[in-house]
């Protein structure tokens, strides 16, 4: 009974104990860590000679290949947007391009752009991903519904202002894409950029939409400059008449133009007018700018090549032949070690 009532209950936590082995197992941590850095340190000077013969077998090899046998190629972006795009109809498009340019003989590159096969044989690649992150898009359009929600419940002031926010809150360029071309001589460059463009112009379904956006830009065109003309038919009318009314009394005449209810109120005429031809000024850049499809950014012509310089080859030439002596050092102690098994 007296030895039951002297050990302790096997419930209680000896808290200094359990932070003496958390102190030790970091030492141990730290420790290991460190002879794995000495170790690290310590296997070139062991293992001078494959170390030396390793890495300048790979710096030669990348020095081979960055002057003889690589190609340099160039890289230029271009932005193009259009209301009509979208994500799966400008990769898919660029898709096809890429694999014509990937084929071995680039005949089928040339007649898609209207190319010359000299032209289309310097190009290797495509590419093309949305300017405007898709995420954004998304979080826009919530934005906005919220936005609608909360307009029901808001007084009529309140509600212009959300309609104005909601106007403002459009992501400039969110049907813009960035696009990619990859060629063996930048002179080719230029030459891509109304290839392009036309290929997209020429997609069914792009080519009638903006057939018919035009259409109707053209008659809505028409239509406000008729409006023009006849307001400024009726503003002369009601001017010579204002005119001949002021005249009329100054001569003290009784006689009577137009009574009240036939006369306009020519600050709301003039206001309307001014309204008018400033939705035409509208309807004008709309038609010179063709903003339902445009450039943003053109292709530029780079002299430097994209791919890795001379430089940057043979210092990664360094680091892969490091690693490979590392790895060389590793697989020999390895095997050292299975055959002291055996």
């Amino acid at each position: 009974m007296e030895n039951q009532r002297s050990n302790p209950p096997s419930e209680e936590i000896d808290l200094g104990g359990l932070l003496s082995k958390i102190g030790d197992g970091i030492r141990g941590a730290w420790l290991g860590f460190m002879r794995f850095l000495a170790l690290i340190r310590r296997v070139p000077f062991d293992n001078k000679i494959s170390f030396i013969f390793i890495i300048g077998a790979s710096v030669a090899i990348g020095f081979v290949f960055s002057i003889y046998l690589r190609k340099n190629y160039y890289e230029s972006t271009m932005i193009l947007s259009s209301n009509y795009l979208n994500k799966r109809l400008a990769e898919s498009t660029i898709e096809k391009l890429g694999q014509l340019a990937g084929e071995g003989r680039k005949g089928g590159l040339s007649k898609t752009l209207s190319l010359k096969d000299t032209l289309a044989d310097n190009i290797i690649g495509f590419e093309v991903k949305p300017f405007v992150e898709e995420n954004d898009v998304i979080e826009l359009e919530v934005l906005k519904e919220q936005l609608r929600t909360a307009q029901g419940a808001a007084s009529a002031a309140n509600k212009t202002v959300i309609d104005q926010v909601i106007k403002r809150i459009e992501i400039e360029n969110r049907h813009a894409f960035e696009i990619t071309v990859r060629t063996l001589n930048p002179a080719v460059i230029p030459n891509l950029q109304n290839a392009i463009v036309n290929y997209f112009r020429s997609n069914p379904y792009i080519k009638k939409r903006i057939e018919i956006n035009k259409i109707n830009l053209d008659k809505r065109r028409e239509k406000l400059a008729s409006d023009i003309r006849k307001l400024d038919s009726l503003k002369k009318v009601i001017y010579a008449n204002y005119r001949s009314m002021a005249e009329q009394s100054r001569q003290g005449s009784n006689n009577v133009i137009l009574s009240d209810k036939s006369v306009t109120d020519p600050v709301q005429l003039y206001e309307r007018d001014l309204i008018i031809y400033q939705q035409l000024q509208d309807v004008e850049r709309q038609l010179y700018l063709q903003p339902d499809f445009e450039v943003v950014e053109g292709f530029t012509e780079f002299s430097e090549p994209a791919n890795a310089s001379v430089t940057k080859m043979l210092f990664y030439s360094v680091i892969i032949g490091i690693i490979i002596a590392y790895a060389d050092v590793a697989l020999r102690s390895f095997n050292k070690y299975l055959a002291n098994l055996k």
